[in-house]
C-alpha cells in the first residue's frame, strides 16, 4: 500500500472551460488572450487543437496566427475560470479530501491507507473523472497521477495528457521517469538547468542516477537532498512557506499607453493590492514600482514606510516615486506594483504616534472595501485611479500561477 497521493492536473484549463461553455469552439484551435484586437499580446492558454500546431502559453498573437491560421482568439474570462475552479473543487472533495490547491488547475489529496492499493486508488481516480464529466461536462478533463509522494504524483499526471491516468509505484522507479525532460520537473528552472548542464547531467536518467551528495553540491544546499529523496518516492516533511509579496503587473492597453495612463493604472493596482492586504490582515512596509517604456527601457523605484495597510500612505509614496520617472522616453507599455516585507496582523505592533485622522481613514477604507465586495472592484476608488478605473481593459482581475483571486474581494464590477 504505497500510492499515497492523488494529483489532479486539468488539461488546458482556460481553453477547455471556454469550449465547455461555448459549443461553437469545440474541436477548434482556441487561444485565450488578455484582450482582443491587441496584436502585441500573447496567449495565456491554448486548446489542444492549437497546441498540435505549436501554439502554447506565451506564444504571441502574430506567431500563433502564423502557426495555426484557423485559430480562434477568445478574451479570457477570469471570473468564469475561478467560479468553475470552485465548483470542480467541491465535486472532487466529495470523492477524496483535497489537502491543497496549488494553482487554478492543480490540486492534490492524500489517500487513506485502505485506498492506497493500485486497484482502489485507480477506482477513486476514475470516480473523479466520471463525476467531472457528469456534473461539469466532457470538455473539461483532468489528468491524474498516483504515486508514493506528491512530487512523483505530479510528474505522473503529466505523462499521459490529456485525460490521462498514470500510477508510479516504487517498483516502477526510476525507469518510469526516464522519458521526461528535466525542464518538466518542478524545482528545475533555467538557472538550475544550466547548473545541471555544467555538471553534465542532461537527462532524467542521469539525474536519477546522481548521488545525493552530488545533488546537494549542485543545488547548493538541502534542496538537492530533497530532490534525491523525492525522485525515490520518499516523502519528507514539507517546509512551511510564508507569503512574501503582494502585487500586480499589467501590460497597458493602447488607450492608456501614456504617462497619465500609466500613473492611473499604477494607482488602480496599488488600491487592489491594499485591499488584499486588508483582506489578509497583513501589513507591508516596502513599495516597489516598475515601468517598461517602449520595449527596451525598464525603470524601477522603491520606498519604505512604517508597516501599514493604508492605501493613502502608499499612494503618497507612489506619487513621490512617480515624480522621478525618466523623461523623453517612449510611451510606457507595462507597469507593476509590489508590496513586500509583509507582517501578519498577529505580529504587527501599531505605531506609538499614529496620524491624527488614522482611525477615520481606516474606517473609510474598510467601508470602501465592503462596497467593492458587494459591487465589484470598480465601484468606488480614490481619484488617482480614475482613468484606469473607467477603462475595462486596465488591470482587470487576473489569475496568477500561485494566486487564485478571491471573487468577493477582487472581481471587477458586474
Amino acid at each position: 500500500m504505497s500510492l499515497r497521493y492523488l494529483f489532479i492536473d486539468f488539461d488546458s484549463f482556460f481553453a477547455s472551460v471556454e469550449q465547455q461553455f461555448q459549443p461553437a469552439l469545440r474541436g477548434k484551435p482556441v487561444g485565450i488572450v488578455p484582450s482582443l484586437g491587441v496584436e502585441s499580446t500573447c496567449c495565456i492558454a491554448a486548446s489542444y487543437e492549437a497546441k498540435a500546431h505549436g501554439v502554447k502559453t506565451g506564444t504571441g498573437v502574430r506567431e500563433a496566427r502564423y502557426l495555426c491560421p484557423g485559430i480562434v482568439f477568445v478574451q479570457g474570462n477570469h471570473n468564469r475560470y475561478v467560479t468553475m475552479h470552485r465548483k470542480i473543487h467541491e465535486i472532487i472533495h466529495q470523492v477524496i479530501y483535497i489537502d491543497a490547491v496549488l494553482s487554478i488547475d492543480e490540486m492534490y489529496g492524500r489517500l487513506p491507507p485502505k485506498w492506497q492499493t493500485p486497484a482502489v486508488s485507480r477506482l477513486k481516480a476514475l470516480e473523479i473523472k466520471a463525476a467531472l464529466k457528469q456534473q461539469i461536462g466532457p470538455y473539461i478533463s483532468a489528468s491524474i497521477g498516483l504515486a508514493p509522494n506528491r512530487f512523483l504524483a505530479k510528474l505522473a499526471s503529466k505523462l499521459e495528457k490529456p485525460d490521462g491516468l498514470v500510477a508510479i509505484d516504487f517498483h516502477d522507479l526510476p525507469r518510469a521517469l526516464y522519458p521526461m525532460e528535466l525542464a518538466d520537473i518542478t524545482g528545475i528552472g533555467r538557472r538550475m538547468q544550466k547548473r545541471l548542464q555544467t555538471a553534465r547531467i542532461l537527462t532524467m536518467e542521469a539525474l536519477c542516477n546522481t548521488s545525493r551528495r552530488r545533488l546537494h553540491r549542485i543545488w547548493g544546499g538541502i534542496e538537492g537532498d530533497r530532490m534525491w529523496y523525492a525522485l525515490r518516492g520518499i516523502e519528507l516533511p514539507r517546509t512551511e512557506t510564508q507569503r512574501q509579496t503582494i502585487g500586480h503587473s499589467h501590460v497597458l492597453p493602447p488607450r492608456l499607453r501614456s504617462l497619465s495612463g500609466a500613473h492611473s493604472t499604477l494607482h488602480r493596482m496599488l488600491q487592489k493590492a491594499c485591499r488584499r492586504l486588508r483582506g489578509l490582515d497583513t501589513f507591508a512596509k516596502h513599495l516597489d514600482v516598475k515601468v517598461k517604456f517602449g520595449f527596451d527601457l525598464r525603470w524601477q523605484a522603491e520606498a519604505r514606510c512604517f508597516p501599514t495597510q493604508d492605501t493613502l500612505t502608499f499612494a503618497y509614496l507612489l506619487n513621490q516615486l512617480w515624480a522621478q520617472h525618466p523623461l523623453d522616453q517612449p510611451n510606457p507599455t507595462k507597469v507593476a506594483i509590489t508590496l513586500s516585507h509583509l507582517i501578519h496582523g498577529n505580529n504587527h505592533t501599531p505605531s506609538l504616534f499614529p496620524d491624527e485622522n488614522q482611525t477615520r481613514r481606516t474606517r473609510l477604507q474598510h467601508a470602501m472595501d465592503a462596497i467593492n465586495k458587494a459591487h465589484g472592484s470598480r465601484a468606488i476608488y480614490f481619484a488617482n485611479a480614475m482613468d484606469a478605473q473607467r477603462c475595462p481593459e486596465a488591470a482587470p482581475m487576473r489569475i496568477a500561477f500561485t494566486h487564485i483571486p478571491d471573487l468577493e474581494l477582487e472581481r471587477d464590477s458586474d
